[in-house]
């Protein structure tokens, strides 16, 4: 009895490891295989309403606890609150864990081109290579409920930020969106920073969740009141409105 419960206790944590680990490699190929038809499934194709997506190539990894998609030129384009945008990035990655929260972290390189349309309608092109751009989301039961963006060493023929940021939170009561915009080193000034918090947020849950259009989102924000409160304002020679009005 006594060899016996000895071998137990020697080959028991063994065994457990091995379960553990085979259950955690099952887990990782299905999500893979799950977001593997997803992709094929999206190329091409409209991904939420009013957005495309198309690449040239993608490879998955990350096992056995994170699920990795690296592409190679994606290209986003859809309808934005007021008009089309496009971007196109020759390198993109995208990391998610196979567990925990519902976080993604995002990452581009390479030359990016941009094209978009401001609130009067008029269009606008940029092309750059950053020295890094970095972003990432948290999603919850109620959809997007954070998004950062982080760009360091933007700069093209037309202009040079030293850095952009841009972050976006949803209230925990979903009443109001806030909103940061920070630029450093934009020209001849050294610090371009704007806060707002959008009220009636709840005109952008459906945006948030994918399940509607930009511009509709925006329009019935308008229809219910919706407006942008501005805070901590730092922009010399700036209208702070005209920064952030592009998203809605």
């Amino acid at each position: 009895m006594f060899k016996y419960s000895s071998r137990f206790w020697l080959y028991a944590p063994t065994g457990v490891f091995l379960l553990l680990a085979a259950t955690a490699m099952l887990h990782w190929w299905m999500l893979a295989s799950a977001f593997e038809k997803k992709l094929a499934a999206l190329k091409g194709n409209q991904a939420i309403p009013g957005l495309f997506l198309d690449w040239d190539k993608v490879e998955l990894g990350g096992f056995p606890f994170r699920l990795d998609a690296d592409f190679v030129n994606l290209h986003v384009q859809g309808v934005a609150a007021h008009g089309a945008f496009s971007w196109k990035t020759e390198k993109f990655a995208a990391h998610s864990l196979t567990y925990g929260r519902r976080q993604t972290v995002y990452e581009a390189a390479g030359r990016q081109s941009l094209q978009w349309t401001d609130a009067k309608g008029g269009p606008h092109a940029a092309s750059f290579i950053p020295g890094s751009l970095h972003a990432s989301s948290v999603e919850d039961a109620r959809g997007l409920r954070r998004a950062d963006l982080d760009i360091v060493d933007l700069g093209s023929k037309d202009f040079v930020i030293g850095r952009a940021q841009f972050h976006m939170r949803r209230d925990p009561d979903g009443k109001d969106l806030d909103l940061m915009l920070r630029l450093e080193n934009w020209g001849a000034r050294k610090e371009v920073q704007v806060y707002a918090t959008l009220t009636n947020a709840q005109a952008f849950e459906a945006l948030l969740q994918g399940a509607q259009a930009w511009p509709e989102a925006a329009a019935a924000w308008k229809a219910q009141g919706g407006k942008a409160k501005l805070s901590q304002v730092v922009a010399p020679g700036l209208d702070p409105e005209t920064l952030l009005a592009p998203l809605y």
